[in-house]
């Protein structure tokens, strides 16, 4: 089957063909329709997770999708050949990916079947940065009342986050590097939105520092004094407390979007009931994955979608 991989190590991704997954006792396998790109799969790319994961080469990219189930392992109940799902792919190990033509998910945990309102744009942008949006909030903890800044807010994930804060009943700070991304976000929940590069406007909003930063792009480093003594600095882009700036001052906090059963059913519960919008900028084709994968971060809105099947 055809699959944007990484064929071995210090190799850059491009489309080959790979052996098609068979589905282990309790995975499905899907056929996959769209998929859509985010930080990991840059990451992934760019070699720089190596040292923290197992790759079985070829490495296909890509987490979160959705599709058709195709094929159902032993064990696995609730799901069934047909069904529409949106999913992540997740293990212990990189191999298996969503940009490809068929992918495999575990049945509890890693799929839930899509709602139907969502277009499969909408339904592959759910699963892995709505997982990590949801455990951003709940690494946050309580933040009704809370002062809570969102750095790269324009993103997947931020896009997300915010509408979940402001649910929670955050005051949110949000940055955005383009004025139609800040109108975005106002309109998805922010209490105040601010140019990425202007600190001085996030320390006039909140002279005594914010409760909590949200890490999403960036340097950390930058905007870490913005955090109250004794506060939360939220990443998870960081992957070790060793990386994050002024911990003999601030909580730091590394976090990994990793899905479960419940975080996907509450996230097809809210986006099915449409109090979860899913933004999605732009859908490629799966022979441009490659333009899709270097245009993430580049002030994008929202989700980039590769669209496969």
């Amino acid at each position: 089957m055809k699959a944007f991989a990484v064929t071995a190590q210090g190799e850059q991704p491009a489309h080959t063909d790979v052996d098609m997954p068979e589905p282990e006792p309790g995975e499905a396998r899907v056929r996959v329709i769209a998929a859509s790109v985010n930080g990991f799969d840059r990451a992934v790319a760019a070699g720089w997770m190596a040292a923290y994961v197992e790759h079985r080469y070829p490495v296909v990219l890509g987490r979160e999708f959705a599709g058709i189930v195709d094929a159902v392992g032993d064990g696995v109940t609730g799901l069934q050949v047909g069904d529409r799902v949106l999913g992540v792919v997740s293990k212990p190990f990189l191999r298996e990916g969503a940009f490809a033509e068929f992918t495999t998910a575990a049945a509890d945990g890693g799929l839930v079947v899509a709602p139907g309102n969502l277009s499969d744009a909408q339904a592959a942008s759910l699963g892995h940065t709505g997982s990590t949006a949801l455990t951003i909030l709940a690494s946050a903890g309580d933040v009704e009342g809370k002062t809570v800044l969102v750095v790269g807010a324009t993103g997947g994930v931020g896009t997300l986050f915010v509408q979940l804060a402001a649910a929670a009943g955050a005051e949110i700070i949000a940055t955005g590097r383009t004025a139609s991304g800040r109108e975005l976000l106002a309109q998805l929940g922010a209490t105040h939105t601010v140019d990425y590069a202007d600190l001085d406007a996030v320390r006039a909003l909140a002279p005594d520092g914010v409760d909590v930063a949200v890490h999403l792009a960036g340097d950390a480093g930058e905007f870490a004094s913005l955090v109250k003594d004794g506060g939360m600095l939220v990443s998870p882009v960081l992957p070790s407390p060793d990386l994050f700036p002024e911990q003999d001052r601030l909580t730091p906090v590394p976090i990994a979007g990793y899905p479960s059963a419940d975080a996907l059913a509450i996230l097809a519960e809210l986006a099915g009931s449409g109090s979860l919008q899913v933004i999605v900028y732009r859908e490629h084709p799966f022979d441009r994955a490659g333009q899709a994968l270097g245009e993430f971060g580049h002030e994008t809105i929202g989700n980039i979608v590769i669209r496969i099947g």
